[in-house]
Order: C-alpha cells, then structure tokens, then sequence
C-alpha cells in the first residue's frame, strides 16, 4: 500500500482501529457486567462456548463476538482487494 500524507500505512491504521473496537467492546461488556442486572442469563457464541453474566465473561462475549465478526470482513476486504482489483 502507499503511505499517507502522515507516513503512517493504512494497515496500519486499519490494524490500530481493529484493536480500539475489539477493546472498547470489552469496555462496554465490563460496564454492563458490573450493574448487576438480576434478570441476566448466560449468553452463547454460536452453541459452542457460554459466556457467564459477570463482568469478565461479558467482556469476553463482547470482544469475541465483534473481534470474530470484523475480522471476517476485513479479512474477505483483504482477500477481494488482492484477487480481485483490476491493475
């Protein structure tokens, strides 16, 4: 990729980006764990793990469920724009 008027590549970018989302997905599911919500039940990724309503494992929930999804894409935005950009 070339570099921005910063210096600074876009994947770079695009990499710090990823991680801010993913944590402050985390942040959000702490925040929610820690009220204490009484009618809170435990939550599953896709039938394969449970995450308990605590802070930490709302917290897990958060940053695996939109860590898993936004790598997807961006991960099927890398493969398009590699395989499939005209020159």
């Amino acid at each position: 990729m070339t570099e921005t008027g910063g210096g600074i590549e876009g994947e770079r970018i695009i990499a710090v980006l990823y991680v801010v989302v993913v944590a402050i997905a985390g942040v959000l599911g702490a925040a929610i764990g820690s009220i204490g919500l009484r009618d809170l039940e435990a939550v599953s990724l896709l039938g394969v793990v449970t995450f308990q309503p605590t802070p930490a494992g709302l917290a897990a929930f958060g940053m695996t469920t939109v860590g898993t999804a936004l790598g997807v894409a961006l991960l099927l935005v890398v493969y398009v724009s590699r395989n499939y950009v005209d020159a």
